[in-house]
């Protein structure tokens, strides 16, 4: 930083940049009036440097916000020579293999000059109600290439020396067939513009060498913040698994692997072992990987930090091409911001989590999964009006939180990447599409059980009303036979996705009759079908109701250690079931909403005796551990360190005698310096014993649950959902708590 730059005018400066960055977030809403941003703020804006490194983004979806920098640097390489960057260009860009994350999401972005030095970048990107293609909202299920998945842009200059190309954005409105999306085109320009004008007048008032100081020192200064953060962690290597249940053609199982290695003031995180990319739509090309990796880094490890590349700085990406992560062209992948992008990024989080709970001072910032996906629901016919629409139904932005280590997760609180969670309103949604909503409800049973609980989700149940004509809806997604909002330090999975049709429902008579509509999933009229994931076009016949519900969040802890008086709030709340409240919190609740304190003793202590009872040697289950080798010497891990740490409050180490030893009996589970999970007991069960609504539904068990006991006091310290082939989840400790 210039040594002429007071603290002061730093922070004004820097704020300054922050709230442009809002202020662009704002403008475009406004402007584009689409239901999934001023409903749901899928979107994101940002500020960065001439080379495209991130600055600021705006409080919005921040995997959008990472690729702001990929597409500035496509943007360089095609298009500086020809037809050349100048004030009052704009380039528009979906393209997920020069940086998108999806095609849907389209980013424009706009080159700031002083003078004729190019001196910044502004962007946005935002995802567009349609794309185009031969399905509505941007989901082709039957994509076998990116050339089936709607309109694909390069690097494009839609705005010339401040003049919009009138004729490019007649070609784009010519693809696709929603048109609200003109608005959403011409709220990023508006955004853009907004953008330019708020650094034009900082530049103006402090100067270029003063500005362009103050973005550099921003990105650095969050970056020895991160370097300071990761040097007071231990050492070691903590390996995770999670799953794609579906390719968008078939139900098909694939793992995404991610290693993490942390070492001083850096992290390495590696993908090798990753399965290959498939020919269906439910893979990330490189720019969506590098965007959810981050992501989570940031959320975690980077709470209190502006987002920026600073982060970037500290983490090493290690990404084989051509997997489920990073497919090639022309591998479809229209479909990876709700399956490949968000399971990547939720197991990003879960590596990162179990670092964090390695050491005693940061237990408080560990967290279990979030809802572990996303959905793209499209519904597609003509209003009252006659007006052609496709409705977004959003309402799955309202997710299950993460559990804390102190707390229980947020019921509905959101989608973790969306940094100003909301989803949109029903009364809005009827008055402009041909839709009923029949009701919108928090699911009980779908937060993750635990010592403390994950957060509920929800189901919402939607039939067309009103429609001029037929009305159509497609479904894509990832997440029904697997619950991908894993548990942590022993706490349960949250609920899969579900999508149910209820046909024959006779709800138009009902309507006419003027009778008191269903208000529950168990109160809906129809013959019920639970129906695949991903599905293509569908008619959606008037006496047809669909109904879905999405992930909960993980929990945290063992559920027999959540207070009793806790579980029958969550019965009389209808967060819990009786049944769930017996079956896995061991907690007896009368008919009266109170505890059988008596009954609740017993039922406890028949679980603990079952967990003795039943579950095997992990050994005997999981193998001989896989050797965890150093990336850099590929030598085997030792740890050759003295002093203590924890894994919460659940498995303490002493290096010095090099033992882990259970926090609440004391049991030797095996060296400090190995996985401890392999000195414990197992038990392996369907993932329905979490609770309903875990991929029972679709019935194939795709994978597994694996609950980790002490073999002391059988307190559950570990629960994995796993496939029955490996590679499985790993934890290892080169070194105790790290530097303060």
């Amino acid at each position: 930083m210039s040594e002429n730059l007071d603290p002061v005018t730093f922070e004004v400066i820097w704020h300054r940049l922050l709230d442009t960055t809002e202020e662009m977030g704002i403008k475009y809403m406004r402007t584009s009036g689409s239901p999934i941003l001023v409903g749901a703020y899928d979107a994101s804006t940002g500020i960065c440097l001439p080379d495209g490194q991130l600055v600021a983004m705006g409080p919005y979806i921040t995997t959008q916000a990472h690729v702001l920098r990929l597409i500035i640097d496509s943007v360089i390489k095609k298009r500086q020579a020809a037809p050349g960057l100048g004030p009052g260009d704009m380039y528009i860009c979906n393209d997920p293999y020069l940086g998108a994350t999806h095609q849907p999401d389209v980013a424009t972005v706009a080159p700031f000059f002083v003078g004729d030095q190019l001196s910044a970048w502004v962007g946005s990107s935002g995802h567009w109600l349609d794309i185009g293609g031969s399905e509505p909202g941007g989901f082709n299920m039957n994509a076998t290439s990116v050339f089936d998945e709607g309109l694909r842009l390069p690097p494009t200059r839609i705005v010339e020396n401040g003049s919009v190309r009138e004729d490019l954005v007649e070609l784009i409105m010519s693809q696709v067939r929603e048109p609200l999306v003109e608005l959403d085109l011409r709220g990023q320009i508006v955004s853009n513009e907004a953008g330019i004008q708020r650094l034009t007048e900082i530049f103006d008032d402090y100067g270029s060498d003063a500005v362009t100081a103050v973005m550099k020192e921003g990105i650095s200064h969050v970056e020895r913040r991160l370097r300071a953060r990761l040097r007071s962690l231990p050492d070691g290597v903590w390996r995770e698994v999670q799953f794609l249940d579906h390719d968008g053609h078939k139900p098909n199982l694939r793992r995404i692997v991610c290693t993490i290695t942390k070492r001083g003031d850096r992290l390495s995180i590696d993908f090798t072992g990753t399965d290959p990319q498939v020919e269906g739509f439910a893979n990330a090309a490189y720019g969506g990987l590098r965007a959810s990796t981050l992501s989570a880094v940031c959320i975690l490890l980077g709470y209190d930090l502006t987002w920026n590349d600073g982060i970037a700085r500290c983490v090493d990406i290690v990404a084989p091409p051509g997997t489920a992560m990073t497919a090639e062209y022309p591998t479809p992948v229209s479909m990876a911001t709700i399956s490949a992008i968000i399971v990547n990024l939720n197991l990003v989080f879960a590596a990162l989590s179990k670092m964090l709970l390695s050491s005693p001072k940061h237990h408080d910032e560990a967290m279990a999964n979030w809802c572990g996906t996303s959905l793209g629901v499209s519904m597609l016919g003509y209003n009252d009006r006659g007006l052609m629409t496709v409705a977004p139904e959003s309402s799955h932005f309202a997710a299950g939180g993460g559990a804390r280590t102190y707390a229980d997760g947020v019921d509905t609180g959101g989608i973790i990447i969306n940094t100003t969670a909301n989803i949109p309103s029903i009364e809005q949604t009827e008055a402009e599409y041909p839709l009923l909503y029949l009701f919108r409800r928090q699911l009980r049973d779908s937060g993750g059980p635990g010592k403390y609980r994950g957060g509920m989700s929800a189901g919402v149940a939607i039939a067309p009303y009103g429609a001029m004509g037929d009305m159509h809806t497609t479904f894509a997604g990832v997440g029904a036979d697997t619950p991908n909002a894993f548990g942590l330090g022993g706490g349960l999975p949250g609920a899969a996705v579900r999508f149910v049709r209820y046909v024959d429902s006779g709800l138009p008579d009902l309507l006419a009759a003027g009778a008191e509509l269903p208000g529950s999933e168990e109160t809906l009229p129809g013959d019920a079908r639970v129906t695949g994931i991903n599905r293509a076009l569908a008619l959606f016949e008037t006496d047809t109701i669909e109904y879905h519900n999405w992930q909960g969040g993980g929990g945290y802890g063992d559920p027999i250690e959540r207070s009793a008086d806790r579980v029958a709030a969550d019965v009389l709340a209808q967060a819990v079931s009786v049944r769930v409240a017996l079956d896995v919190y061991g907690v007896v609740v009368t008919d009266g909403g109170e505890v059988d304190v008596e009954a609740t003793a017993a039922a406890r202590d028949a679980i603990v005796s079952g967990r003795l009872a039943t579950a095997k040697p992990a050994r005997d289950v999981l193998g001989r551990p896989d050797p965890i080798l150093d990336a850099a010497t590929g030598e085997p891990r030792v740890a050759g360190a003295t002093g203590r740490s924890s894994y919460g409050d659940l498995v303490d180490f002493d290096f010095a005698a090099n033992e882990a030893r259970c926090a609440r009996c004391s049991w030797n589970l095996g060296s400090a310096d190995a996985d401890f999970k392999y000195g414990c007991l197992v038990e392996v069960s369907p993932v329905a014993v979490a609770g309903p609504a875990r991929g029972q539904d679709y019935g194939r068990d795709a994978v597994m649950l694996r609950r980790f006991y002490c073999p002391g006091c059988a307190r559950q310290i570990e629960a994995e959902v796993a496939a029955p082939e490996g590679p499985h989840a790993l934890f290892h400790l080169r070194s105790p708590a790290g530097q303060d």
